[in-house]
Order: C-alpha cells, then structure tokens, then sequence
C-alpha cells in the first residue's frame, strides 16, 4: 500500500512538472535550450516575447542530427507541437536580431517559453471529450500513459547498460589480447637480439 501511495506521488508530481523558461537575449545573439527526448514523443510549447518588444526574434528547432523541425521567424506570441522521429538531444534556439521599426538602444528582449513532452503535452480534456470519460476516468488514463512512458524509459534504459556493458567487455577483451600479443613480440624482440648480438661478438670474436 505505502509503495503505491508512493508512486503516486511521484507520478502527480512528474505529471504537473513543466518546463518553463524565462530567457534574456540581446541583439544578434542565439540561445538554446537542450532537453533529450525520447522517439515518437509529442512534444508542445509555447512562446511569447516580453514588453517591450525591442528586437526581433527567431525560434528554430533541432533534432539531435541538427535537422532543422521548426523555424519560425520574428516570433511574437505563439504555439507548436511535433512528434519526434528519433530519441536524443533536442535543442531549442532563439535568435535576435534588430527590428527595422524599432527606433534607439536595444538593450536585451525577455522570451517567456516552456515546452511539454510526452504525456504532460497530451491534451486529456480533448480525449476525454471524444471519448466520453469522466473526471476519474480522464486521470487513470493519465496514470496509464504514464506507467507506459516510465516503463519505455526503463526499457530503454536497460537496453543501453547492456550495450555499454558489452561494448566494456569487447574493449576488455580487446585490450587483453592486444597485451597478450604485445608481450610475445617483445619477448621475440629480445630473443632476436640476444641471439643477433651473440652471433655478431662471435664473429668479431669478442665471445
């Protein structure tokens, strides 16, 4: 009972997690936010430029391939959403550059931005609606997507101790029997010279 009442917890707590950002940019400057995201992933955001709207911004959004997703230029207020293709570093990035109408100094242009990933950016009310589920209906199939994420996330993350522990092994064992090799050619390196230089001294009869 205490492990379940657990996990809830630390399900609504994962669940009401946001990302949200408040970025400071100044003129012909590009700042990035990085977050890894798992593949086939929904993620949605939203940003909006802070008053006074001194400079004009621009969003673009990479894969971890640097594959450009989203591009958006001079940004004011607004939305996205995508599903990823693969599983990595995916990097949000913001670029300044000078408004034409604005006249005087720009100093810096605050950006409010935050993004969602996974179940936090699936809209349950719109579900809920089309499936016709109530209020506790609507929040055990949150509870379900959720158990799924964490589930995939183990998986994944098993998956890749094996891989690094087998990689780990072969480099072991590669490493042995480059050792292995190393001593017996330098064993018959010596054995060479040994046998070399006593040939030699007995022809110049110093043996």
């Amino acid at each position: 009972m205490k492990i379940c009442f657990l996990f809830f917890v630390l399900a609504t707590l994962f669940l009401s997690a946001t990302n949200s950002f408040q970025i400071d940019i100044k003129e012909r400057q590009e700042k990035c936010i990085s977050e890894e995201i798992e593949h086939d992933s929904l993620v949605t955001g939203s940003y909006s430029l802070v008053e006074p709207k001194q400079l004009a911004v621009d969003l673009i959004i990479y894969d971890s391939k640097h594959h450009t997703i989203l591009h958006k230029h001079t940004i004011e207020d607004g939305k996205f959403a995508f599903r990823t293709d693969i599983h990595g570093d995916y990097k949000f990035c913001f670029t300044s550059h000078r408004q034409q109408s604005f006249q005087g100094s720009a100093s810096t242009q605050r950006i409010e931005f935050d993004f969602k990933m996974g179940s936090e950016a699936r809209d349950y009310s719109d579900i809920a609606t089309k499936e016709h589920l109530n209020p506790l209906e609507t929040e055990i199939r949150k509870m379900q997507d959720l158990v799924l994420e964490i589930h995939e996330e183990i998986l994944y993350s098993k998956n890749r101790e094996e891989a690094m522990r087998n990689t780990n092994e072969s480099t072991n064992s590669r490493v042995l029997w480059f050792s292995i090799l190393s001593i017996i050619v330098l064993i018959t390196t010596g054995v060479f010279q040994a046998y070399y230089l006593k040939d030699y001294f007995k022809k110049k009869k110093i043996l």
